[in-house]
């Protein structure tokens, strides 16, 4: 917001500030700017805070001496801050609050909350009475010397810094003062003045701010040199002013950014994080603001950006020196806008194509120095990304059903990635990635009397997401939403239309969470899906997996009492995993359960899998339920699976997960003979192998 506040206020196009007078009249600038300075004018304050708080995070919440209360640290650092940088008037300005002050808020942040956090441990400095108050006394209490402490000793900087320069401010802009000064070449200090802002803005400063003092002093005072000459009929001699940096060096911002944007754009891949950053930084970039681009990517704090962002500014310093000093491009006479956009800005500098050609070398330069590095930043995030995506995997398998802290709460890599993969999936839910495929399962006699189906989300970033992974995030979040809700839907309608299409006798299998049991609209859902798609109840069954814990709460129960008077069939998925599988068989009606894989795979190897299948198999057909293997994978694993009893088998021995036009071939050939066999390979020639 305050990006566009200050593009609307401070756009450089006459006819577009006429058109604001007469809409809002001649103050119109100044209720604009509002905004830019309640953004852009407290960072300073924002930065302290956030600062603090995320230092005092890194520490327990509560040890032996109590509660680290965040609040109580960030409003210490908050007060040292405000000593360190206030004038002795006792106003604050945006020179205390806003981009220049960010140096000392880093300083003061970082300082101040450390000195406080010590103190605190500090038993002598504890304030141990009033135990039985209010349980939030105690704890305040225990903070108020250390707090006296800090900001005694910030009180005392405070006063030393006023003795002998007035203001921390005043003493920054003395120091510059002394280096600059000291200089006596002008191309050593602009060399020395793009260093200092670069390294200024790498540590997230704003640099070019931070130096107003150095670009006034010398570098706007060379501009004013030159407009002066020319009104006396002499020729300019300054090279290095302040459109030489705008318009030669800073080509969309510090470091050059418009060259790392054109980049991004060339060598980052299509629908990646870093040129999804990229449009967004675009528009404020075409007039030279660059902190979405640096924050963002980030730039800041990144060590793969580090060399070109301090080189490649140094270098267009010495390269258009050189060109402007042998008198190719005519100095510049006057100040231009810091917003006009590149090409018009080097225009109106220099009044000569010349400085067009300068400008566009100097972009061309900068792209090509960035592109390795942009490809290597993107590879570096690919493997952090794909690195988080595995941890994501493990620790949703570690804890499958336990209780754990959600996942979607954590504040690392983890639950970030959790957060943008949902996020991500209610983008894509209606679009080509995310789509369903289905695997038959098979009778004793070969012929398909059922598919499950199956969600399958290929990420643009990420490839192929397992769906265990989406499911699990889901459900962490609350409940799959949407997402459960597309499934059933696009699965009713896909078997309607293979009903149109003369297959007949097959079941269409949904994957339910239990958690949608405890949805008061999931009846609604399902009505919705079979009215819509004509099909009828008992050719739906819903396949709760049994690694969740199905809830014994009234609205769960209700669910399942609902479905089964619909005529719904239901199925236990994953059968054996060691929760309450009996317990579900006596609380509700089943039609099948599905033997988990770790049964299934080891059946041939394992004597207690096989009596454990035989078991099962027995109890459920004295109780009429069908028994579904799946991960059948070879002959001899089927016919020893079908003598234990399972009467309907699902694997790649017969087929893997189908796309919906494949899959409605395999079951028109396979039923239309019922080998005993499986089919050849070569049926699967235009299937995805997932």
């Amino acid at each position: 917001m305050g990006v566009l506040s200050l593009i609307a206020s401070e756009l450089p196009f006459q006819p577009w500030q006429d058109f604001m007078e007469t809409l809002l009249g001649e103050t119109w600038r100044d209720h604009i700017e509002l905004v830019s300075r309640a953004s852009f004018g407290f960072v300073s304050v924002c930065l302290v805070a956030s600062i603090s708080h995320t230092l005092n995070g890194l520490i327990p919440q509560r040890d032996e001496f109590g509660e680290n209360n965040p609040i109580t640290t960030v409003l210490v650092a908050l007060v040292c801050y405000l000593l360190i940088v206030m004038p002795g008037n006792g106003l604050l300005g945006p020179e205390q609050t806003g981009a220049r002050g960010t140096f000392l808020a880093v300083f003061s942040a970082i300082a101040a909350t450390e000195l406080f956090l010590f103190l605190r441990r500090r038993r002598r400095l504890q304030i141990a009475w009033l135990s039985d108050a209010d349980p939030q006394l105690p704890d305040t209490l225990r903070a108020i010397l250390p707090a006296f402490v800090t900001v005694s000793v910030f009180l005392v900087l405070h006063e030393l810094l006023t003795h002998f320069s007035g203001t921390a401010d005043s003493l920054f802009d003395a120091a510059l003062f002394n280096l600059f000064g000291s200089i006596e070449n002008d191309l050593m200090r602009a060399l020395l003045y793009c260093l200092l802002s670069q390294i200024l803005w790498f540590f997230g400063m704003h640099g070019t701010n931070m130096l107003t003092f150095v670009e006034q002093t010398w570098f706007q005072a060379a501009t004013d040199a030159n407009a002066q000459a020319m009104l006396l009929g002499n020729a300019p001699y300054e090279i290095v002013t302040k459109p030489f940096f705008d318009t030669c060096v800073v080509l969309g911002g510090a470091g050059a950014t418009t060259g790392l944007l054109i980049a991004l754009f060339l060598g980052s891949a299509r629908g990646s994080n870093m040129r999804n950053v990229g449009k967004l930084a675009l528009l404020p970039a075409l007039f030279n603001i660059n902190e979405v681009l640096l924050f963002g990517l980030p730039v800041v704090l990144n060590p793969v950006f580090l060399l070109p962002f301090l080189c490649i500014p140094l270098l267009l310093t010495l390269l258009s020196y050189f060109v402007l000093s042998a008198g190719w491009v005519p100095l510049s006479t006057h100040a231009v806008s810091w917003m006009t956009p590149l090409g018009i800005n080097a225009w109106l500098a220099t009044g000569s194509w010349t400085g067009l050609a300068l400008q566009a070398f100097n972009l061309a330069i900068s792209v090509l120095l960035y592109l390795p590095f942009v490809r290597l930043a993107e590879a570096r995030q690919r493997a952090a990304s794909n690195a988080s995506l595995r941890q994501l995997i493990a620790s949703l398998e570690d804890t499958l059903g336990s209780y754990r802290q959600r996942i979607v709460n954590r504040q690392d890599a983890i639950g970030r990635l959790a957060r943008q993969l949902l996020a991500d999936i209610d983008r894509d839910i209606d679009t080509d990635r995310v789509r369903l495929v289905y695997q038959p399962k098979l009778d004793r006699a070969g012929r398909v009397t059922g598919v499950e189906a199956l969600l399958r989300w290929r990420h643009n970033s990420y490839g192929s997401i397992p769906p265990n992974v989406l499911i699990g995030i889901a459900e962490d979040a609350g409940g799959v939403g949407e997402l459960g809700r597309w499934t059933l839907a696009t699965a009713c309608q896909q078997l309607a239309e293979w009903k149109a299409a003369g297959i007949e006798g097959v079941s269409m299998a949904v994957n339910l969470s239990p958690l949608q049991l405890a949805d008061p609209a999931l009846l609604q859902h399902v009505q919705q899906s079979l009215r819509d798609s004509g099909i009828q109840p008992a050719e739906l069954e819903l396949e709760i997996t049994e690694n969740r814990n199905v809830g014994n709460d009234p609205q769960s129960n209700a669910s399942i009492a609902a479905l089964n008077e619909m005529g719904v069939h239901l199925a236990m998925d994953d059968f054996g995993m060691g929760y309450s599988s009996l317990l579900y068989m006596r609380r509700f009606r089943i039609s099948a359960i599905k033997l988990d894989g770790s049964l299934t795979r080891e059946v041939e190897q394992n004597a207690s899998c096989r009596d454990i299948i035989s078991q099962v198999s027995q109890l459920c057909q004295n109780m009429g339920v069908r028994v579904v293997a799946e991960y059948v994978e070879t002959e001899s694993q089927s016919q020893l699976l079908q003598q234990l009893g399972c009467t309907e088998l699902q694997g790649y021995l017969y087929s893997p997960p189908l796309e919906a036009a494949a899959c409605q071939e395999f079951i028109r050939q396979r039923n239309a003979s019922a080998p005993a066999h499986p089919v050849n390979a070569e049926i699967f020639h235009a299937t995805e192998n997932v």
